[in-house]
């Protein structure tokens, strides 16, 4: 008989384990047993997922709060610019004004004060309504570059945080029209400027282009300022 008992004993404390391992699987994750989670930091805006060849499964799922002390952070929002005739050059043949302006989405994905991923796809168009074009920026390996608090600008406020005013320079490849990189190994420079993105430092060596339809194309960006907006 005390055996009998003796195996109840056991089979009762084997379900109280069981019952006891489920609740801790069902347990959220912000109760502290799961790694650190990061919460994107957009606004209200609800922009369409950018064409990121593959890439942009890892970040949509970062999920959580975003401190103010944080360096890990997900930002995205619209671009556009009004781009003057590059000095010193002809116009192009398809825009006697010479004039362009530019519109899009960016988003930036920083981990641990390191830029992993940054894309900027953006529509360019003459102002005369002659010409349209889609220009897409993005980082190039190693995919880490150095985030830098800079202290030009007010502090990126979003619903979750505060960001100071930060900059990065990075390498990217260009394409034209969603063909292959017409060019690659481009240096930009990304800053963060309160609720601003500049998209500065596009330095496109010309001479590595041997379509002169892109080089046309991309001599217009060349060397430009590009502004964007981190939405509320």
């Amino acid at each position: 008989m005390s055996d009998h008992f003796n195996f109840l004993e056991v089979k009762f404390n084997v379900v109280i384990a069981a019952l006891s391992l489920s609740v801790l699987l069902l347990l959220p994750a912000n109760l502290g047993f799961s790694g650190t989670i990061v919460k994107e930091a957009s606004g209200q805006f609800d922009l369409p997922t950018l064409d990121a060849g593959g890439q942009e499964g890892g970040e949509e799922e970062v999920q959580a709060t975003l401190p103010s002390t944080t360096s890990t952070f997900l930002l995205r929002g619209i671009i556009g610019s009004s781009l003057p005739p590059a000095q010193g050059e002809d116009a192009p043949a398809e825009n006697s004004s010479g004039s362009y302006i530019v519109a899009g989405r960016w988003r930036l994905f920083v981990d641990e004060g390191l830029v992993n991923r940054f894309i900027v796809e953006m529509n360019l168009a003459a102002t005369n309504g002659t010409a349209f074009h889609n220009i897409t920026i993005e980082d190039t390996t190693p995919h880490r570059f150095l985030l830098m608090e800079t202290g030009n600008g007010t502090a990126t406020t979003t619903a979750t945080g505060s960001i100071p005013p930060v900059s990065a320079n990075i390498m990217t490849r260009i394409s034209v029209n969603d063909n292959a990189p017409a060019i690659d190994n481009v240096p930009v420079t990304i800053s963060l400027r309160g609720k601003v993105l500049a998209v500065e430092g596009i330095e496109i060596d010309e001479t590595r282009l041997t379509d002169t339809g892109q080089r046309d194309i991309l001599r217009i960006i060349d060397g430009q300022s590009i502004f964007g907006v981190v939405p509320s």
